[in-house]
């Protein structure tokens, strides 16, 4: 049976819903961190706040409690291409002494990856392929999963991936074709769904392992708050003709075996909680 989480002072007030979670979110631009709770208490019992750059990771690793936030830090490739080039390699190892100074509290290194939509030219594309690398080997030496972004540059992310033999992948807001998926998928990958429905993304969800599925919000650059998750487990349930409650669960599960996130068990009376492994 799906997990429900229960709320409410009576039973007269109570109302079910079902744990969900967020893969992928920015928590630290919600202005209103009000938000942030308000989707807790509808279900989003776990959510993975991304950085991007210094300041970014400092304040996601504030914001994130070890219960419902966990953090995940990186330099994203629009931070690469925005650091002049004197200040790349400090910037790059700023970055990382702030991630392994906090090496049990991070569940993945991300954001990360490649955008050619901000890299017009070859040195930027270099700036980013810089980043990302070092990031991936990162990853490697702390034995944590990737968060990554690949706008315009899938094929070349997927091959980096596999050149720097990248283990455990996630691969968010994913826009590539079926046969791309079907890789990713071969390689072990996990997919994000964002709360976007389109055609493409359609065949996607229908064609790729659920097992290899999870959704995001990418709040609020996309949807407002990790609650518009659901719309995503709404649109996997329907793909894969299974009742919303059965894709929750399996898409929750998914993110926390990915992330190493689990359950611990609530004592009488308590909350559910979280604990890394």
């Amino acid at each position: 049976m799906p997990t429900k989480i229960v709320e409410g002072k009576a039973v007269k007030d109570v109302k079910q819903l079902y744990e969900m979670a967020d893969a992928h979110c920015h928590l630290d631009a919600i202005k209103d961190q009000s938000l942030i709770q308000d989707a807790i208490a509808h279900g989003i019992m776990t959510m993975v706040s991304n950085g991007v750059s210094f300041p970014t990771n400092k304040r996601t690793l504030e914001i994130s409690d070890g219960k419902h936030i966990f953090p995940a830090l990186g330099m994203d490739p629009q931070n690469a291409v925005q650091t002049p080039d004197d200040d790349l390699d400090s910037e790059i190892e700023n970055n990382i002494k702030l991630i392994r100074d906090n090496r049990s509290r991070v569940v993945s290194i991300g954001e990360i990856g490649l955008d050619y939509l901000h890299a017009k030219d070859f040195n930027l594309v270099a700036k980013q392929r810089t980043v990302f690398e070092r990031f991936i080997d990162l990853a490697t030496e702390l034995k944590l999963p990737v968060s990554v972004h690949s706008r315009d540059s899938l094929d070349d992310v997927m091959e980096t991936l596999k050149a720097k033999d990248a283990q455990k992948v996630h691969l968010h807001f994913f826009e590539g074709n079926v046969q791309q998926a079907k890789e990713a998928e071969r390689l072990g990958y996990m997919i994000s769904i964002p709360p976007i429905t389109s055609s493409k993304r359609s065949r996607i969800m229908k064609e790729v392992s659920i097992d290899n599925l999870m959704v995001e919000s990418d709040s609020p650059a996309v949807g407002p708050t990790p609650k518009s998750v659901e719309l995503s487990v709404h649109m996997i349930a329907e793909a894969k003709m299974i009742s919303v409650e059965r894709a929750a669960e399996v898409l929750t599960m998914n993110t926390k075996r990915f992330f190493k996130i689990n359950v611990r068990k609530p004592q009488s009376g308590a909350g559910i909680g979280f604990i890394r492994t």
